[in-house]
């Protein structure tokens, strides 16, 4: 589903937040594989808008709700001294509402903050325990907010055993006769009993925590003065999680040394110094929050996240293409090849990965 920047829709929702096309600039933002996000500078305000996407959010009232809920949390932990980030608040229109329903979808505005920048790709250690120190102060200052009381947006957005039964599902029915193109990928995914079933004992006995669940270093804003993270932003997936999943897709995001849609694999390498900042910037910002066994799930969440990741690649492959965002016919085919020869050296790797994380 590719992202078009539709007029007609923009002079529909503009005015919902007293602006419009004459009074406004109106450039996308960011490269999120979900949501349409616009950067609106008027001669009124400047501000994010979003249009959710509510066929992977079926509830966005709930996705809202959600981040009000913790942003609400979060700046009550920055005035007691223990965030040291910025909450993002999302703004209400004209009728006061926290979001817009119109034709096109369902809509809502984030407060822009300015002087900041993202960045799309870890370069160096310094970044990376940037990174890691940030997601953790976040889901560290959530650590005593009930879980229980956030909408799980995306039900089973982490559960492996719910990805293949996906997986299953559209092999079987096999709707866009595309499986011919990766029955080997299909085979090897189906193939990993053993390392399904350690996720699963695994998981029963971790606790659970807010988790952001989409730890991506493009979901950072940096100061452009200080060049240090100011704010954790896109909260959408922010659910019920556990912190090994944060830090496993910390790891997938930023250890390989191609992008996620590389196709020239057999170069990929892993970036140990990238992982030993994340592993250090994430232990110690936890401290004493992070309890033992989280600690050695780490790097069972690293291997787990690229794989997991590749099913979903796989899967929508396999659908049709309807879930992530797509370039061209093999692209999710080209990603789901790229997160499984991930998955293969980081598990190689293993025996190293748990040398650093303990060490701190």
């Amino acid at each position: 589903m590719n992202k078009v920047v539709n007029r007609e829709e923009l002079k529909q929702i503009l005015p919902h937040y007293n602006c419009s096309l004459n009074n406004s600039t109106i450039t996308t933002l960011g490269n999120g594989l979900i949501n349409a996000t616009y950067l609106v500078r008027s001669i009124n305000a400047s501000f994010v808008l979003q249009r959710i996407n509510d066929h992977v959010f079926k509830t966005p009232e709930q996705v809202i709700n959600n981040a009000e809920l913790i942003n609400q949390h979060l700046l009550r932990q920055k005035e007691h001294g223990n965030y040291p980030l910025e909450p993002i608040w999302q703004i209400s229109s004209k009728d006061n509402s926290p979001m817009v329903h119109i034709k096109s979808g369902h809509w809502r505005a984030i407060q822009f903050i300015p002087n900041c920048y993202s960045v799309e790709t870890v370069e160096t250690p310094i970044q990376a325990l940037q990174a890691a120190t940030a997601f953790a102060q976040f889901t560290s200052a959530l650590t005593d907010f009930p879980a229980s009381q956030l909408t799980e947006i995306i039900p089973n957005f982490h559960n492996l055993s719910f990805r293949i039964q996906q997986l299953q599902q559209v092999i079987e029915t096999n709707p866009m006769e595309r499986l011919v193109n990766c029955q080997s990928l299909v085979d090897f995914c189906l193939s990993q009993k053993e390392f399904i079933k350690q996720v699963t004992t695994l998981v029963e006995n971790l606790p659970i925590q807010v988790t952001h669940n989409d730890t991506k270093i493009n979901n950072l804003l940096f100061n452009a003065k200080t060049d240090a993270p100011i704010a954790v932003i896109d909260l959408d997936t922010c659910m019920p999680g556990f912190v090994m999943h944060d830090f496993g897709d910390m790891v997938r995001t930023c250890c390989s040394s191609l992008a996620e849609d590389g196709t020239d694999i057999e170069k990929m390498s892993l970036r140990l110094d990238i992982f030993t900042a994340l592993a250090s910037g994430y232990v110690e910002t936890f401290a004493d929050k992070l309890s033992a066994l989280e600690k050695e799930s780490l790097v069972m969440g690293a291997q787990l996240m690229p794989f997991m990741v590749a099913i979903r690649f796989l899967t929508d492959y396999l659908d049709g293409d309807n879930y992530f965002q797509t370039d061209h016919a093999q692209h999710n085919l080209d990603r789901a090849k790229n997160q499984l020869n991930l998955f293969q050296l980081l598990y190689k790797a293993q025996p190293k990965l748990k040398e650093i994380v303990l060490s701190i």
